[in-house]
């Protein structure tokens, strides 16, 4: 059976999933009635799904996680939902609205299965953000008052190397090197898989970042993230031109695999990007944060703060600032002008990095633009074939100048 016609037969499921969500849904309501059977938490507890990733046909046919915050005597609870279109071999699957529900509680997970020893260790930890197979990220506070931030991962992640990377970017930042904050290293945990770090002083910068007045921080910001390209920092790892076409080209070929017509516009977009590259050579990689979207950065007073270095490499200046364009070209022009945003940040950027190369700038969003049209397709809506054409669409147009 094609991915195609196993889309189209999902449409049912995706729909029901699209308009659910909240406390009063199917699945929340099977969630509860599970977990109060099983003895995991008293019934009547309210279930918001926070993340949901359809699996363009395979099985499960999608992976949705949903929480119940802490309220009074009650903990903060997860749970993790894997939908099948059948009854699955192994696991307790109970039937669901069209297709058949595995519920584990958190923190069962095959992949992270150190996640119970990490949850014992002391202090009292909140979850702020977890993928299920993945990673998940913990705020722990302890009895002096103080917070610091784990990060549980799974095989892949070198983390004796990002604490020693993210030890040379503090010292970076103490020494003036770099134009903003970052949170302190506190090591790694071998057994555990577990990287610690402390805070960073301020707020969300994107409170003031989002206004009609925000471009004059916008500027600041762009020139604090290229100092990274002037430092004396040396990544372990690198980034670029073919490790953006390798993965642009995994992402094709999943979106082409589910919706066959957009096969034709994705290899046109992948054939651009190759010869948009052209400029793009080894000689001009340079220390890069990786990931300075808007939601990266803190403002306290004047003094900037910078986070999650999980993408830190030698890497184009212009992937950065790609970065920051394609992230704000989502936000909502009639509440802050965000092409004027846009423009001061790279002005910043390029005030201290130098001038980048527009072509090669350009190929990066036109990547970023091809991420966006993948996660898309992947999102628990039945109308992911017609959002992941616009947004292929969105990066075919960013191959022209």
């Amino acid at each position: 059976m094609s991915a195609r016609i196993q889309y189209a037969q999902c449409r049912e499921l995706l729909l029901q999933l699209r308009a659910e969500g909240g406390s009063t849904d199917d699945v929340a309501a099977v969630i509860d009635a599970i977990g109060a059977d099983r003895g995991w938490w008293t019934p009547g507890r309210s279930w918001r799904r926070e993340y949901g990733r359809f699996h363009l046909g395979a099985e499960p046919l999608a992976t949705l996680l949903y929480e119940s915050a802490a309220t009074g005597d009650a903990p903060q609870e997860l749970a993790t939902v894997d939908v099948h279109a059948t009854p699955p071999a192994s696991g307790a699957a109970v039937p669901v609205g069209f297709g058949w529900a595995v519920v584990r509680r958190f923190p069962d997970d095959d992949a992270l299965p150190w996640l119970p020893d990490v949850l014992a260790l002391p202090g009292s930890p909140t979850i702020l953000r977890y993928r299920p197979g993945k990673r998940c990220t913990l705020r722990v506070d302890h009895a002096d008052g103080s917070s610091t931030f784990v990060k549980v991962f799974d095989d892949s992640i070198d983390g004796a190397a990002m604490h020693a990377e993210a030890s040379a970017i503090a010292a970076a930042s103490a020494s003036g090197s770099l134009a903003f904050d970052v949170a302190p290293s506190l090591g790694w945990d071998a057994a555990l898989r577990t990287y610690t770090q402390g805070s960073v002083a301020g707020s969300p910068a994107v409170v003031e970042l989002f206004t009609m007045g925000g471009a004059p921080l916008a500027t600041r910001m762009g020139a604090a993230a290229a100092t990274l390209t002037t430092s004396a920092l040396q990544p372990g790892r690198r980034t670029g031109r073919d490790r953006q076409m390798k993965r642009s080209t995994k992402y094709a070929k999943r979106i082409a695999g589910a919706f066959p017509h957009l096969r034709g516009p994705l290899d046109e977009l992948l054939g651009r990007l190759d010869a948009m590259h052209a400029a793009d050579t080894d000689d001009r990689l340079r220390p890069i944060h990786g990931a300075p979207h808007p939601h990266q950065w803190l403002l306290d007073g004047e003094r900037l703060g910078l986070v999650d270095f999980d993408g830190f490499a030698l890497g184009p200046p212009e992937l950065d600032v790609a970065t920051f364009v394609a992230e704000m070209e989502y936000e909502n022009a009639d509440r802050m002008p965000v092409a004027a945003i846009i423009d001061g940040f790279r002005h910043g950027y390029e005030s201290v990095a130098g001038p980048l190369d527009d072509t090669v700038l350009r190929a990066y969003v036109a990547h970023k633009r091809l991420a966006k049209a993948q996660r898309n397709a992947r999102a628990v809506r039945d109308d992911n074939d017609e959002r992941a054409a616009r947004a292929v669409d969105d990066a075919l147009a960013a191959t022209v100048s």
